[in-house]
């Protein structure tokens, strides 16, 4: 990595950081006018398509062979794509952008305990005290401080949606280690594009069973802009620009930026006149704090496996 490929990088990533923190707030604006069904439908039906013609621009029409692995890619798809936009978007009409952002920040560490459950390999003691702490100062986050609202309902029913989500983004993140030799960019494409059919099921029984509807066109019109940011900005740019971030200044790097996305997303709320409490600013501040040692523990451990070589 030379330099100038890290300066590249930051910038790239900075990118990235001030989209992501912003996805749950404008995301808040455009479901007053959409549902979280026929949204996700939009969002990625226009995100599938871009993918698709993005991998044969860059990679060739060859790439865009599941190569008989339909099946494995939908069910990924249908996590990464589905289950976890449908989720976010009900969440974030219960729960508030700032909670939610915390929530999704945790998804690296749920990785962590998954490939724990996966090869019974615990993780070095390091990656679980960054972990209980992390989960320490997200409960504060949620419950501004009273610790006994994680019994109740509310804004917390919202937070628990979006941690399901977390959830399936977690599936999703790992489905990837099964197609060894495969780019982001083609795993995106090609899982975004047979996962939108459980899109287009789901948004379909939902319609039928009355609690999704079309939205009417005057409603879009009145939310255009900020729609176009979540489809376009959030959902294509921003994965195009992670991709370039990861190629530049590897994963690690890139992981370490990303951690910083909900700060955005707490100065957003701060400035649209949302008061947060000492509880919350100190548990989030826990949570990136767990995210970076984390991450650092973690390229600290790389960079000493390579010495040893």
């Amino acid at each position: 990595m030379t330099a100038g490929d890290s300066l590249k990088g930051a910038a790239v990533m900075s990118a990235v950081v001030l989209i992501w923190g912003s996805f749950l707030p404008v995301s808040k604006v455009v479901l007053t006018a959409i549902d979280p069904y026929w949204l996700t439908l939009l969002r990625y039906g226009v995100a599938a398509t871009v993918f698709l013609a993005l991998t044969a621009a860059i990679e060739g029409r060859a790439k865009l062979s599941t190569e008989g692995r339909a099946a494995s890619l939908f069910v990924f798809g249908a996590c990464g794509f589905c289950g976890f936009s449908l989720f976010v978007f009900e969440g974030i009409e219960r729960a508030r952008p700032e909670h939610g952002a915390m929530i999704l920040a945790l998804v690296p560490l749920w990785v962590v305990i998954a490939d724990w459950i996966a090869t019974r390999r615990r993780p070095r003691a390091p990656v679980l005290a960054c972990i209980a702490t992390a989960l320490l100062g997200e409960a504060f986050v949620v419950t501004r401080g009273e610790l006994a609202r994680l019994a109740g309902g509310g804004d917390l029913t919202g937070s628990a949606l979006i941690f399901v989500a977390s959830l399936f983004w977690t599936a999703y993140t790992l489905g990837l280690q099964r197609f060894p030799g495969w780019s982001p960019l083609r795993y995106s494409a090609l899982s975004g594009a047979l996962g939108w059919l459980a899109v287009v099921a789901a948004t379909l029984i939902a319609t039928a069973l009355g609690h999704a509807a079309p939205p009417p066109a005057h409603e879009l019109a009145r939310i255009a802009w900020p729609l176009a940011y979540v489809v376009m900005i959030v959902s294509v740019l921003a994965v195009f620009l992670w991709n370039t971030a990861v190629r530049l200044i590897g994963a690690l790097a890139a992981s370490l930026f990303a951690n910083f996305a909900p700060v955005v997303t707490f100065a957003i709320v701060v400035v649209q006149g949302q008061e947060l409490t000492a509880a919350e600013v100190g548990g989030a501040a826990l949570v990136l704090a767990a995210l970076v040692a984390n991450n650092l523990y973690r390229m600290r451990l790389l960079a000493e496996a390579r010495a040893g070589r």
